[in-house]
């Protein structure tokens, strides 16, 4: 059970790092139109997901708070690229959003109890391979406190919005139809409040990169109820490795020699952080 957990963290990350795919492709710049389309894809898919393989398509209010949680910190998250970009926000949020969920997993659920070190060990070193992955990607800066404000505020969010799911006791069957609504209805709401205006662009990429995203939801919940929160969702968090990789090998975007070894290094701290923390 427990392999059958990493690999769904595994496959979390792999979906997690491919779900803006669609939506770059596109090349609209209408960040705020893609969130709440997601919203919609992962309504859907999350239906669809739910029927075939089973899941009730009942409430609960941990998912719903779960889900409430994930949209809030998208929104927020998107403050912080704007201001600070990819090279800036990204490895900031992501490793906040791995120590976070590593704390609430080892502190409070005591997933964790005989190996700490290593896993503290393990946790760190995936932090520094996210931070040299993504900070190969183009820096510029506009309002940099506001940005750092609007990162830290995202990722302490996300970094506690699973844990309704272990809060609850819930199995991923009873968890996942629940989240997808909540994020459904709380892109909405954000939609409605911001008076957001749709425009006829990248509707279908929009909803394919939350349907994408949505695997990795399931995934991830899935690895979480196999080996715990502490392990899956930094594990699944591994997803900027497959993002910059997508802008090395398809978009072309990395080209420098420099950059280029900086992701193999990266790449191989990452990987020695999963192996790490999947042995504590």
């Amino acid at each position: 059970m427990e392999n059958l957990g990493f690999l769904a963290a595994l496959g979390a990350a792999l979906a997690w790092g491919s779900y803006t795919v669609p939506f770059k492709k596109s090349q609209s710049k209408n960040l705020m139109q893609f969130q709440a389309l997601m919203g919609v894809g992962i309504l859907l898919s999350g239906i669809l997901f739910s029927l075939i393989l089973g899941y009730p398509l009942t409430l609960n209010i941990y998912g719903l708070v779960s889900g409430f949680l994930w949209a809030v910190a998208n929104a927020i998250s998107l403050i912080a690229l704007s201001n600070l970009g990819l090279s800036r926000a990204v490895p900031l949020m992501g490793s906040i959003v791995m120590l976070g969920s590593f704390l609430w997993g080892t502190l409070v659920f005591k997933e964790i109890s005989t190996n700490l070190t290593g896993g503290f060990i393990g946790i760190g070193l995936l932090i520094i391979g996210v931070v040299l992955v993504s900070s190969t990607t183009k820096a510029f800066s506009q309002n940099i406190k506001k940005g750092t404000v609007a990162a830290i505020l995202a990722a302490l969010i996300w970094g506690s919005q699973l844990a309704p799911l272990k809060i609850g006791h819930l199995t991923p069957r009873d968890f996942f139809f629940p989240s997808c609504l909540g994020i459904f209805i709380t892109a909405v709401l954000i939609a409605l409040v911001s008076k957001l205006k749709f425009k006829k662009e990248a509707i279908v990429e929009s909803l394919l990169s939350g349907a994408i995203w949505n695997v990795g939801n399931l995934l991830s919940v899935i690895a979480i109820a196999m080996i715990g929160l502490a392990k899956g969702q930094p594990i699944s968090l591994s997803s900027s490795l497959v993002g910059v990789l997508w802008g090395l090998i398809y978009f072309k975007e990395v080209t420098q020699a420099k950059k280029r070894l900086q992701i193999l290094i990266g790449t191989i701290v990452l990987i020695l952080g999963v192996i790490v923390l999947g042995l504590a």
